[in-house]
């Protein structure tokens, strides 16, 4: 049960935002128009590997199909066409793909299609799937998460097909996958990418020693004990989250360099799992609220947000909106650069421009940034006073007011 003050303020996720920058793209054997708005992660092989899978998937029009890593959904539309007395299901970590899943399917007229925003969908639809697709994630340890989840999800017989970029790393996940379900059957390449495909035994091979780890394992969190300013304090996470196994190092340098003032509203954008704004709550912030834009970051952080009785919320979002009618005292950042494979600060830099209006008169705004980043002169577009607090040879600590 979660704690009253964190439950009442946990907002649900919003699908309804206004995506209408639109991309027509020839998937299969039809065009299409699916939502890209600014900020949707890049895929590996671009929209290649969802072309491919169009061109070489046929599923059967009653099946109950599973697509992880959904994106902006496009495959999703012709999965559904050919399902079309099935119902096909979108999944992805990253809350922009599922807004711009939920927009594509709009726009496509799809009505046996709908996008999942939990982080599994066990034990409720455990052997009823007919078929998991995964487009293969950037992360191994994510995929394999997946990998087992699907052999629970799946029902004797159902299929399995994973597809990615070579230069994804998808070999690497075929083999993960075929220590599961047996032997892959290739189904064809293209591009740079791949396409197999594996039926679950109906007697699955013993799994491997991987499968059995935590954050891995169905329904288990991976666990470590982080050296806070305030104390250890042992924290769960997933797969898929930034630095999900330990601390980051730009992270401990921030809290490390900053004094944390007790009493006041604190905001933590790009949370991951937690460990600013429950450092800040330790050290005796009132309030903590913290945002992040990954539905599994989203998932840990609360769950320590609830194990440590947080007050405060923590909010799926791309931006700072969801907090627009709130002030702080102190704002505290370790913002992702990257979107996919790319560098992208335009996140970073809409939240430096936003930030300054949640922020009561004299509060300050903090980060945490490689040393390779240009955040000092994107700060002195937004306020007046930008300090170098704390820098190492990696990482530079701002203090802006």
């Amino acid at each position: 049960m979660l704690p009253s003050d964190f439950a009442t303020e946990r907002a649900p996720m919003r699908l309804s935002d206004n995506h209408e920058r639109m991309t027509r793209l020839r998937m299969g054997r039809t065009d299409l128009l699916f939502a890209s708005p600014p900020g949707l992660p890049e895929l590996p092989a671009g929209n290649e590997v969802m072309a491919l899978c169009a061109g070489l998937l046929a599923p059967a029009a009653d099946e109950r199909i599973l697509l992880l890593g959904c994106n902006h959904g496009a495959l999703g539309v012709v999965l559904a066409r050919s399902a079309c007395h099935g119902q096909v299901i979108l999944s992805d970590p990253n809350l922009i793909a599922l807004q711009a899943a939920q927009r594509t399917l709009e726009i496509n007229h799809i009505p046996n299609a709908a996008v999942n925003v939990e982080t599994s969908l066990l034990p409720s639809l455990a052997g009823q799937l007919d078929r998991v697709i995964i487009l293969a994630p950037q992360s191994r340890a994510l995929a394999r998460r997946w990998l087992v989840e699907t052999l629970a999800l799946l029902r004797p017989g159902g299929t399995l097909n994973i597809a990615g970029a070579n230069r994804g790393g998808i070999q690497s996940q075929m083999n993960d996958a075929s220590s599961l379900f047996g032997p892959l059957i290739p189904l064809g390449i293209g591009k740079g990418c791949r396409v197999c495909q594996a039926q679950r035994p109906a007697q699955p091979p013993p799994p491997p020693d991987w499968a059995h780890q935590e954050g891995i394992a169905v329904g288990t969190w991976h666990t470590f004990v982080a050296n806070l300013p305030t104390g250890l304090r042992t924290l769960h996470s997933l797969p898929g989250v930034f630095s999900y196994e330990h601390l980051d190092p730009g992270t401990d340098l921030l809290l490390r360099s900053l004094p944390l003032p007790p009493g006041g509203r604190v905001l933590d954008v790009g949370c991951g799992y937690g460990p600013i704004g429950l450092a800040a709550a330790a050290a005796g912030a009132a309030w903590v609220d913290m945002i992040d834009v990954n539905m599994l970051a989203v998932a840990a952080a609360r769950f320590n947000a609830q194990r440590y009785k947080l007050k405060g919320a923590v909010f799926a979002a791309d931006g700072l909106d969801v907090v627009a009618e709130r002030t702080y005292d102190l704002i505290l950042s370790n913002p992702p650069f990257h979107s996919g494979s790319k560098i992208d600060t335009s996140a970073t830099a809409a939240m430096m421009a936003h930030s300054r209006s949640l922020l009561q008169p004299n509060r300050r705004l903090a980060l945490v940034a490689n040393r390779f980043l240009p955040y000092e002169h994107m700060l002195e577009n937004s306020f007046s006073r930008v300090t170098r607090l704390a820098e190492d040879r990696s990482y530079q600590v701002f203090v802006c007011q």
